[in-house]
């Protein structure tokens, strides 16, 4: 098994036969930083684009509040202060003065915050926290610089939502009442200290320093791009010839990198996770979308395919070594209700055990080669290794008889596919950034979720009675029983717990610190300083 696993990391290596055997010679006064990325979904409408993606976001739209780089905590940002009410359903936003829209399109006011709200509430909008905005009762503009959200319940999640770990990115009414969505889409207008100058859709996003950022933030490269580049051999090339200057790689081509000078940059926190989600999980009582010749419908099932994975040579051959196990997804150990007994139960109940992984398949209803099923890959910023973790899903899965076939997809089609329910055909692994855990549930275990990875009743009601609750004691109690519920039912297949990595050419950027928690990850880019 272990040959199988390191012959598709030798494979991929072999097939990305690079010429250059050193990192090229750079200018220290770089003033055009190119960061080659995996890509996204791509749009200025922020509302209608998933977390990840909004890396293209980061360098010019700004938030209510930040995420420090180096602590992780919520900071003041676009707001200078906020609190809530003491039933946490209302959230009042005290806005700072003298922050200007680019392009001449004024200073910064609640009209902005309640414009860029609404924009979340259009019919179109699917965003990952359009859920959570639609909570909201109405935004109100106390005056110029105070802003009230009203929510129709409590919530306590609010400084994450309003974070740049959240989704609400604040932009411009007076540009909207002037150009309308057209003049938005061609260049929109933020507060960021870098500027939007345009895209080539498929090929490049460009960005220009502000050199009166408000926060007197000053990047120290005049120029941004984000070079779009999906095949991870691209990227490679494009670091290791200079054209870039960052990249973001797969583990096992960082070791490449490295051999030819290059340097990796982490996130201060470990934020990303590892999951192989099982598609058709729908066991609310009526619901038409669940299928029950769908195989990993039953229980032994389930637990069968966590058993056939040897996760240790997995995260040693794919990822190098770099991460820590996954008990339930989405949990961490500073996570609201997490429990330490995942971990002492783990390996008994998840542990690499092919034999007794056959044994639960006949249990089924599965002899050899009777269970057939597709696993879906895609390539997204931070998660270039879905399609190796695939390739090696179905080597461990045909060593307990079940046959598999990889398809590759863009991220789009598979995200499409889970929210409206037409999945049941397939498994995907799937790298996602931490949350809060009533957020987390919200977005994937909730019958009203747009990700539908796992329902039924129990979720619901105790999801319902998390919502309703803000006592800490009670939050915790009510978060820890859905997360034991999601451990005993085996709901999907938990991998690894890693930071976020990109690799730079050091003789062009010498530190760079960001806290992974941001939506896009690879975040923070004013605070890259060049090598000296």
């Amino acid at each position: 098994m272990r040959r199988s696993l390191i012959l598709i990391a030798i494979g991929l290596l072999l097939a990305l036969a690079i010429t250059l055997e050193t990192a090229p010679a750079q200018d220290s006064k770089t003033q055009k930083l190119v960061f080659a990325s995996a890509g996204f979904d791509e749009s200025n409408r922020f509302w209608v684009i998933s977390r990840p993606d909004h890396l293209q976001y980061d360098p010019f739209l700004e938030t209510l509040l930040e995420v420090d780089p180096k602590t992780g905590e919520y900071t003041p940002r676009l707001a200078e202060k906020w609190s809530n009410s003491p039933d946490f359903t209302k959230w009042t936003f005290q806005l700072r003065k003298g922050v200007q829209f680019h392009n001449g399109f004024g200073p910064l006011t609640a009209k902005d915050v309640v414009h860029s709200h609404a924009l979340m509430m259009r019919p179109e909008a699917t965003a990952t926290l359009v859920g959570f905005w639609r909570q909201v009762d109405k935004v109100e503009a106390v005056n110029d610089y105070q802003v009230v959200f009203h929510f129709k319940r409590p919530t306590t999640v609010m400084p994450y939502a309003a974070s740049r770990a959240g989704d609400l990115r604040i932009v411009s009414k007076a540009q909207w009442d002037k150009e309308g969505q057209e003049g938005f889409e061609k260049r929109p207008a933020g507060t960021g200290s870098y500027r939007y100058v345009g895209r080539q859709p498929g090929l490049s996003i460009s960005f220009e320093r502000v050199d009166n950022h408000w926060n007197k933030e000053r990047p120290a490269f005049k120029e941004l791009v984000f070079r779009l580049a999906r095949e991870e051999s691209t990227r490679l090339a494009l670091l290791l010839s200079g054209e870039a200057h960052v990249a973001d790689l797969p583990r096992e081509l960082q070791k490449d990198a490295l051999k030819r000078g290059m340097k990796i940059f982490s996130s201060s926190f470990p934020v990303d996770w590892m999951t192989v989600y099982l598609g058709g999980q729908y066991y609310l009582p009526n619901d038409p979308a669940f299928k029950p010749d769908v195989a990993w419908t039953k229980k032994p099932v389930r637990q069968a395919l966590n058993m056939a994975i040897n996760r240790k040579e997995l995260l040693n051959t794919v990822f190098a070594g770099k991460g820590t196990m996954t008990y339930v997804t989405g949990w961490s150990e500073k996570s609201e209700g997490y429990n330490v007994e995942w971990q002492s139960r783990f390996d008994r109940m998840y542990g690499y055990d092919p034999t007794k992984a056959k044994a639960l398949l006949k249990e089924a209803g599965y002899g050899p080669g009777q269970l057939k099923f597709k696993i879906l890959a895609f390539t997204e910023p931070g998660e270039s290794e879905g399609p190796q973790v695939a390739e090696a899903l179905g080597i461990y899965y045909k060593e307990i008889g079940v046959e598999t076939e990889i398809e590759v997809l863009d991220w789009a089609k598979v995200r499409e596919m889970f929210r409206k329910k037409v999945i049941q055909c397939c498994i995907w692994p799937n790298i996602i950034s931490w949350r809060p855990s009533e957020e987390w549930i919200r977005t994937s275990y909730h019958s009203k979720s747009p990700n539908h990875h796992y329902e039924n009743e129990f979720i619901d009601k105790q999801y319902d009675l998390l919502t309703k609750s803000v006592n800490p004691a009670e939050r915790q109690k009510i978060a820890r029983a859905i997360g034991d519920h999601l451990f005993e039912e085996f709901a999907d297949i938990p991998l690894f717990w890693f930071a976020n990595e990109v690799v730079a050419n050091p003789k062009v950027i010498g530190e760079w610190v960001y806290p992974g928690l941001a939506a896009g990850r690879s975040t923070h880019f004013a605070l890259i300083k060049p090598a000296k």
